[in-house]
């Protein structure tokens, strides 16, 4: 693989526990110029199984896969391994014959949207901004621009509702738990300066303040067990089940003086402000946007397709988009961050009923959502400040009633 601008090269590592995905890459961010070469972040994620009757697998495609889809083998043990780069088709779990590494074609860039569309704008030259007389744009490319796969869940209780749960959670790499203050204190061990506090005296792992992640549902047509868990379904529900902002409270502000000069694009004297509470809005003046009420806790994406064919392309905010929540409590006493709430996201019910007596052939009922991660282009995060950041993002994700 080559990197080419405006892009992130990235080599996934290893998958602990029920899915981890450790990334780490090279990357150039929007609204700054692009003649400066940048390192990012790193990404974890989690998914936590507590019932023994609940099973998950891995379905994914890539160029390795010949774009056929392909599925993991169902697991309920916590301690199993799942490499992203050795995934396993289920035939082959046993005889571990034929790996595929997902991460083969990873190559994102900055991208925007609402979860169900995401684009590459067109962009001024510099990367410093978007093009906003023009209404070119390409469609974000799957496990190259952004990491997507699917989570397949079964169980033998019918009706049972996949959550994602209060206690998921994302963290910069230096944060014992989101929200400590390590993003600022630049005594902890691996604080992970940005270019030897070039820009200012906080963290690039920062980063995470710009990561979005989305859950998407299906269009149900009553498909069977078979096919939900064997094909790749691309017939989504026009919003996602959960648009989530796990890091709200991290605002990175590259223009604190003189805004509508040529202060934002300079390199020093940055700041980050972090613990910012739900609520709290800035005035963001900038080349990159010009937002009056700016806030970190409103997913804002830019809308190149307009409300109808002849709007204007704009920066808009997606409403239904949760924030995670500070104030809840971490072990040591201290405030956190976490997602704050359950939701839910899917009730499986789909079954594989061969004789037509409405009772499952197996004794499991299934279901399955997309999940889609990115760098949210439009977020104030989103500078070359903070490449070279680090970031995990936990998912707990619980079956009930």
């Amino acid at each position: 693989m080559k990197t080419t601008r405006h892009s992130i090269l990235a080599k996934g590592i290893l998958v602990l526990l029920s899915l981890l995905v450790l990334i780490f890459a090279f990357t150039y961010t929007w609204f700054v110029p692009g003649d400066i070469p940048a390192t990012a972040s790193g990404l974890s994620i989690t998914v936590n199984n507590p019932s023994t009757d609940f099973e998950y697998a891995i379905g994914f495609s890539n160029s390795q896969t010949g774009g056929l889809y392909k599925h993991t083998a169902f697991t309920n043990t916590v301690d199993t391994d799942l490499d992203l780069e050795q995934l396993y088709e289920e035939s082959d779990a046993v005889s571990k014959l034929q790996p595929y590494n997902l991460l083969l074609d990873y190559n994102p860039i900055d991208i925007t949207g609402d979860g169900v569309n995401l684009v590459r704008p067109a962009m001024k030259y510099g990367n410093w901004t978007i093009n906003t007389a023009s209404r070119n744009y390409s469609v974000a490319e799957e496990n190259v621009q952004y990491i997507t796969f699917d989570l397949i869940f079964r169980t033998t209780v019918e009706n049972t509702k996949i959550r994602l749960d209060s206690d998921s959670v994302a963290l910069g790499n230096c944060e014992t738990h989101s929200g400590d203050g390590s993003l600022r204190d630049s005594s902890v061990a691996n604080f992970n300066a940005n270019k030897d506090n070039k820009y200012g005296v906080f963290s690039r792992d920062a980063i995470v303040g710009a990561v979005r992640v989305a859950f998407l549902g299906y269009t149900d047509h009553s498909e069977t067990a078979d096919q939900i868990v064997s094909n790749k379904l691309t017939d989504y529900q026009s919003l996602p089940l959960l648009l989530w902002i796990p890091r709200p409270d991290i605002y990175l502000n590259n223009n604190p003086t003189n805004a509508g000069t040529t202060r934002e694009k300079e390199t020093s004297g940055w700041e980050l402000t972090p613990n910012v509470a739900s609520g709290t809005t800035f005035n963001l003046r900038s080349e990159a946007q010009n937002k009056a009420d700016y806030s970190t806790y409103v997913h804002q994406y830019y809308n190149v397709f307009g409300v109808a064919p002849s709007a204007t392309p704009a920066i808009v905010s997606y409403p239904e988009a949760v924030a995670s929540v500070l104030n809840t409590s971490a072990p040591d006493g201290t405030d956190k961050v976490t997602f704050g709430r359950t939701q839910d996201l899917i009730t499986l019910t789909h079954i594989n009923d061969t004789n037509s007596d409405d009772v499952p052939d197996d004794g499991k009922y299934y279901g399955k959502v997309r999940v889609r991660i990115w760098i949210e282009g439009t977020d104030s995060e989103a500078r070359r400040a903070l490449t070279g950041g680090k970031f995990r993002i936990k998912f707990h994700i619980t079956g009930g009633q």
